[in-house]
């Protein structure tokens, strides 16, 4: 019996940083007979997301070092040497024939330890400014993968960096668009607008949009499908309760967000990689407002890429963001063909098989160096 390639997956923290990891994982295990490894932390996304979909995860207790001061800086030399010597035993026992990283803190530890074993390691960075944890350890990688060529400008000249997109899953809907609309009970005859913050929602969007449906008048055939996030959906549906606000379905979480794209005319969201990916497949122009916290201010700089190109609009997240975000929203809604031609400019950049081409690429990698193990293919290749 062939061996099963053995593939740890060190990412998380967040839907950007995760996800990436587990589009991965369901690429190599259509291709290849696969045991997977994964590491992540308590606080991350990935302690409730990894296991459900049946994937072992190793927890370390490695945390960000924060800019300003603070008591859990102390604890950062001690989280950290745990974290790569919890690495080193783990490693060392599952013995995997390379390791992946896909961001966040929990990243750092885990290809450390890998290169210095001696293990294949690569990287998938999400954002057009590299995080510090793929700067220092872009040259130890066997390859770098960048969503944006702006990235490789940040990384060492000998790293061997290639331009591969975000590894993103596809998934049309095989619902009609009036079956859409209805599930998410809106109403068929009105324009949608999408409004998302990421996995987590937005505070500062959630508070743009409560002031503009007090204050201002949205034009009578335009509805909003509103995701507030699950921390502070009831907070939004006790506000709304009494308003009755006839033209907004508020959510905690989209499951399915490739069906909210479909019947959405255009969205208003953060600028999180993995997000902008999936819009630029679905083509779906945006109104984006870049976390300002984000480290190294790379949402910005991910949106400020797409808006030269044509396909979106930044605002800044600031005092001024309702008023901002409602008159940008009021151009918008009476420019069809400028949203038209958006449309046509987003899909053009969309790299919808980047997952495939990285998949392929670490497996042409590997051979070259005679690094591959004879790992057997999936029955449901026919191989």
């Amino acid at each position: 019996m062939a061996e099963k390639l053995r593939i740890v997956f060190a990412g998380g923290g967040t839907a950007g940083h995760l996800y990436p990891a587990l589009n991965l994982a369901q690429i190599f295990e259509k291709l290849w007979q696969c045991e997977f490894l994964f590491f992540g932390t308590l606080k991350g996304i990935e302690s409730t997301k990894v296991p459900q979909r049946g994937y072992k995860l190793i927890l370390l207790s490695v945390r960000g070092f924060h800019r300003r001061f603070s008591f859990e800086n102390f604890l950062f030399p001690f989280r950290l040497i745990s974290s790569l010597n919890k690495s080193r035993i783990v490693l060392k026992k599952f013995k995997p024939h390379f390791v992946v990283g896909t961001g966040g803190y929990v990243m750092g530890p885990v290809l450390k330890v890998a290169a210095k074993l001696k293990i294949p390691v690569f990287i998938q960075e999400q954002n057009s400014f590299p995080g510090v944890t793929t700067r220092m350890l872009s040259k130890q990688a066997s390859a770098v993968f960048v969503a944006y060529e702006e990235a490789k400008k940040f990384l060492d000249k000998s790293t061997n960096t290639i331009k591969a997109g975000n590894p993103v899953l596809f998934q049309e809907s095989k619902k009609d668009r009036d079956e859409i609309v209805k599930s998410f009970g809106l109403d068929p005859l009105k324009k949608t607008i999408l409004v998302f913050g990421g996995s987590q929602g937005a505070a500062s969007i959630n508070r743009a949009l409560s002031t503009i449906l007090l204050e201002k008048q949205l034009p009578q055939d335009v509805q909003l499908l509103w995701q507030t996030g699950k921390l502070q959906y009831q907070e939004y549906m006790n506000w709304s309760d009494g308003r009755k606000f006839s033209n907004v379905v508020i959510t905690p979480f989209i499951d399915d967000m490739w069906s909210a794209y479909s019947i959405s005319e255009f969205c208003i969201c953060r600028a999180g990689a993995m997000s902008l990916s999936e819009l630029a497949i679905a083509g779906l122009p945006a109104i984006l407002i870049p976390l300002k916290s984000a480290a190294g201010n790379h949402q910005y700089k991910n949106a400020k890429s797409l808006e030269e190109r044509g396909c979106a609009k930044v605002l800044t997240d600031d005092e001024n963001l309702a008023e901002n975000l409602f008159k940008t929203l009021l151009t918008w809604l009476k420019e069809n063909d400028k949203i038209v031609a958006m449309q046509s400019i987003f899909k053009s950049i969309a790299q919808a098989d980047a997952g495939t081409f990285i998949v392929n690429e670490i497996h042409k990698n590997l051979i070259d160096k005679n690094m591959w193990p004879e790992a057997a293919h999936t029955e449901r290749d026919g191989k």
